[in-house]
C-alpha cells in the first residue's frame, strides 16, 4: 500500500528580490509538463506540486511556498529535489534569507537549508487514498487497453458474462498486466474510526455548542467581512488568475488568508485536524462531503500563526469547484474559513457565510494568489476517472467471478 504526503515548505524572501524570484518562477510551464523550468517530472513519485509567492503585509515579510503531494516521504523527497533539480533550486533559493553560496553550497547545505523550512500540514486530503503516480499511470494504460478491445469486439457477444470472461482471456497471458495480478483491495472506510469520532464529538458536544456562542457573539459580530463580489475585483488581479486556470482537465488553487487569533485559530486547528482524520478514514471513496472532483487538498498555518495558506488540485473551473463545495458542504466550509480575515460574515459559525455565494465567490478571488508554478503527473485524469480504473482492475484481477449486476456495472463504466 502507498501512503501520499504532504510536503509544505515556507522560505522567506530578501524584500528587495521579490520581482526577481516572481520573474523567475513565471519562466516556469503552468501547469509544468516537463522540459521547462524546475521540470518535476524528473521525479515519479509527484502527484501535484507548485512554488507560488506569498505577498507581505504591513507586519510579515514575503515568503515562496513550495507544496508538493507525493509517494513516500517528505525527506526522500527532498533529497530527490536537491539530486534531480539541483541548478533550479538554486536559482529559485538564491533570492531567499540564508540561502548558502559559493563554497558552502553543497549536497548537504542543500539539503540542510530545505529542511529547515519545513512546516507541518494541519490539514490533508487525497480523493484516491493509497494510489502511487505509477498505479493510477498502469491502471489508466490497463483501461485503455480493455476499452479498445471491448470497441473492437462488443458485436461478438450476446451476454454480459461473454463479453467478461472474453476480456479476461485478452488479458490472462500477458505479462504487461503481472502487476495487476498482485492482491489490490479499494480503499475502505474505517467504521471503528468513523464511531471513535463520532464518539468524540458527542463528547466535546457541551464544549462545542460553547464555543459556538462564544465566536458569534464575540467575533462574528465584529467581523469585517469584504463584502465584494467577482465583478468588484480588479481586473488585473482577476485576469492574471484566469490566464492560469482552464488549460488542463485539471485546475489549481492558491489562497492566502490573515488569520484571526484566540478562539478561532484554536478552532481552526480542531477542525483541520477532524478533516484530516475523516479524509484518512472516512472519505477514502472519492468523495470530500459529497465533492467528487478533489484531487488533493491541503492546509497550512504559517508566518508563525498569523497567516495560513489552501491548495487545491481539482477537475472543473473556480466557479464550479467553489460552487459544489457550498452545495455539498457549505458549514463545512463556514467552520474552517470563519477563521479568515474578510470571509462573509457567518450566523453560529454554520449559517451564511458561503452561502451568501456571490460575496463568497469573490472572497475567493480576492484571496487568491497566482501559481506561476504548477505541475501534475496525469494532467488529463480526472478523479473519479481514477477510481473507476481502480475498480475496474479490481473486478478484472482481483474479484474472482462477478454476479450479472456486477458485470454490467463493470462494462458501462468502459
Amino acid at each position: 500500500m502507498t501512503r501520499q504526503n504532504p510536503v509544505s515548505l515556507q522560505i522567506p524572501v530578501l524584500a528587495d528580490q521579490i520581482e526577481a524570484v516572481t520573474a523567475l518562477l513565471n519562466r516556469g510551464e503552468n501547469p509544468s509538463q516537463g522540459g521547462g523550468f524546475f521540470p518535476l517530472d524528473k521525479i515519479p513519485s509527484v502527484h501535484f506540486a507548485r512554488w507560488i509567492v506569498i505577498p507581505a503585509t504591513k507586519n510579515i515579510e514575503a515568503s515562496l511556498v513550495y507544496a508538493a503531494n507525493i509517494d513516500g516521504s517528505p525527506e526522500k523527497h527532498l533529497e530527490d529535489i536537491v539530486d534531480n533539480l539541483a541548478e533550479d533550486l538554486d536559482q529559485i533559493l538564491t533570492y531567499c534569507k540564508g540561502y548558502p553560496s559559493g563554497d558552502e553550497l553543497t549536497r548537504e547545505t542543500r539539503l540542510v537549508y530545505v529542511k529547515k523550512h519545513l512546516l507541518f500540514t494541519q490539514g490533508f486530503y487525497t480523493g484516491a487514498p493509497n494510489r502511487s503516480v505509477q498505479q493510477i499511470k498502469n491502471e489508466a494504460r490497463l483501461y485503455k487497453a480493455v476499452k479498445g478491445f471491448v470497441k473492437e469486439n462488443k458485436g461478438k457477444w450476446t451476454t454480459a458474462k461473454e463479453a467478461s470472461t472474453s476480456i479476461k482471456e485478452f488479458l490472462a497471458n500477458d505479462p504487461q498486466w503481472d502487476w495487476a495480478r498482485k492482491p489490490y483491495s479499494l480503499p475502505k472506510v474505517n467504521y471503528v474510526k468513523l464511531i471513535l469520532l463520532v464518539l468524540l464529538l458527542l463528547l466535546l458536544l457541551p464544549l462545542l455548542l460553547v464555543f459556538v456562542v462564544l465566536i458569534h457573539f464575540f467575533y462574528e459580530l465584529r467581523a469585517k467581512p469584504f463584502g465584494k463580489t467577482q465583478n468588484q475585483i480588479p481586473s488585473a488581479h482577476l485576469t492574471a488568475l484566469k490566464n492560469q486556470e482552464d488549460i488542463i482537465y485539471q485546475n489549481q488553487l492558491s489562497q492566502v488568508f490573515e488569520l484571526k487569533g484566540g478562539l478561532r485559530k484554536l478552532g481552526l486547528k480542531f477542525f483541520l485536524w477532524a478533516t484530516s482524520y475523516g479524509a484518512r478514514h472516512i472519505f477514502v471513496k472519492g468523495q470530500l462531503m459529497g465533492t467528487p472532483t478533489i484531487h488533493f487538498a491541503r492546509w497550512v498555518i504559517i508566518d508563525g500563526g498569523k497567516r495560513f495558506v489552501f491548495f487545491s488540485n481539482f477537475d472543473g473551473s473556480f466557479d464550479e469547484y467553489l460552487g459544489d463545495f457550498v452545495d455539498n458542504n457549505g458549514w463545512g466550509l463556514n467552520l474552517i474559513y470563519g477563521a479568515a480575515k474578510g470571509y462573509p460574515r457567518t450566523f453560529f459559525m454554520v449559517g451564511r457565510g458561503s452561502y451568501r455565494i456571490a460575496e463568497f465567490m469573490g472572497w475567493g478571488r480576492l484571496t487568491q494568489v497566482p501559481t506561476p508554478i504548477w505541475y501534475s503527473a496525469y494532467p488529463w485524469d480526472g478523479l473519479q476517472q481514477i477510481v473507476d480504473r481502480s475498480k475496474l482492475r479490481t473486478e478484472l484481477f482481483n474479484s474472482g467471478e462477478l454476479t450479472d449486476a456486477k458485470t454490467k456495472e463493470m462494462l458501462r463504466r468502459i
